[in-house]
């Protein structure tokens, strides 16, 4: 499986949110969701970006426990809310799924 290419442009903005992302779940944002989602939506309007991010997250809430699950239905929405590509994020968690399934299964 390939992995979903970004250029080099979108893998910069993609790293912004990500860390944009990351204050936001912590907490760090005076105004929450309030102030997340214009700054979000300044830092990019790109579908593909903000799906990127969103299979990431789609990811870790798969693979993590319920507690981090449950921290993420806000970063979930906040994505979404920005208009994250669907299918980009589908596809995204996907490959990371296999990916962490190859390199379980790969010889020690």
């Amino acid at each position: 499986m390939r992995e979903p290419e970004l250029d080099e442009r979108q893998r910069a903005d993609a790293a912004r949110v990500a860390a944009m992302i990351d204050r936001f779940a912590l907490g760090e944002l005076a105004g929450g969701r309030l102030e997340a989602l214009p700054e979000l939506r300044r830092m990019t309007s790109d579908r593909m970006v903000l799906g990127d991010v969103l299979g990431d997250v789609l990811h870790r809430v798969v693979v993590g426990s319920q507690a981090e699950t449950i921290s993420s239905w806000p970063v979930l929405d906040l994505l979404r809310a920005a208009g994250a590509d669907e299918e980009r994020a589908a596809a995204k968690a996907a490959w990371l799924r296999h990916r962490a399934e190859d390199l379980s299964r790969a010889p020690k």
